[in-house]
């Protein structure tokens, strides 16, 4: 087991839950471009051991842009100097 796989967890962790508090997320207009829900289906490699979903696109709107603001300026501040 990867030693930093907790670590890259976590991470992900808070990316998707900042992701899901700063934006609202809807599907792409273009029904040829959203993502296809059947387990099956859905798979690019068909026969692979795990599940590749196929690309699709989905729609970012902040939920508020003052606030989404605010958290990246502070972001870049925690992070200038790395």
């Amino acid at each position: 087991m990867c030693v930093g796989s907790h670590l890259a967890n976590r991470e992900l962790y808070t990316a998707f839950l900042r992701i899901i508090a700063s934006f609202e997320i809807f599907e792409c207009r273009d029904e040829r471009e959203r993502p296809i829900l059947d387990a099956l289906a859905c798979n690019a490699i068909p026969t692979g051991l795990t599940t590749e979903p196929k690309a699709f696109k989905i729609g970012l709107r902040p939920r508020d842009r003052r606030q989404l603001q605010a958290w990246m300026e502070a972001s870049d501040e925690r992070t200038k100097d790395l």
